[in-house]
């Protein structure tokens, strides 16, 4: 017997969470990149001052790559997991969170309300 799996559709505000976040990494690569476009231009320079600088900068790049990779990977899981957890939570509870979102909703009516006096 086969087994329907149902696919998760993100809310809108998740989605647009999700494209900065791909927007930010995409950024961050355009970034490195071209710190490596510059570290190469510059190869045939000589002088230790500046083949001291250019290994200094190498240095630095590559363990900055290695920690942005790092906590990258580690958001991405903790934002996955949450997003899951969420859903699974709002699909075993619905009527809790129509009650949340509707406790929410008054809270703004009556603040938005309160400010207009």
């Amino acid at each position: 017997m086969e087994t329907v799996r149902k696919v998760a559709t993100l809310p809108p505000s998740a989605e647009k969470i999700l494209k900065a976040k791909n927007q930010l990494a995409s950024d961050f690569n355009a970034l490195v990149a071209d710190a490596e476009e510059l570290l190469a231009s510059t190869a045939t320079y000589s002088g230790e001052t500046i083949s001291g600088a250019r290994g200094r900068f190498k240095d630095t790049l590559d363990q900055f790559k290695t920690r942005v990779s790092g906590v990258q990977s580690s958001a991405v899981d903790r934002f996955d997991h949450a997003t899951a957890m969420t859903q699974e939570y709002a699909h075993a509870n619905p009527w809790k969170v129509a009650g949340a979102a509707a406790v929410a909703g008054a809270a703004l009516v009556a603040l938005l309300l309160n400010n207009r006096r």
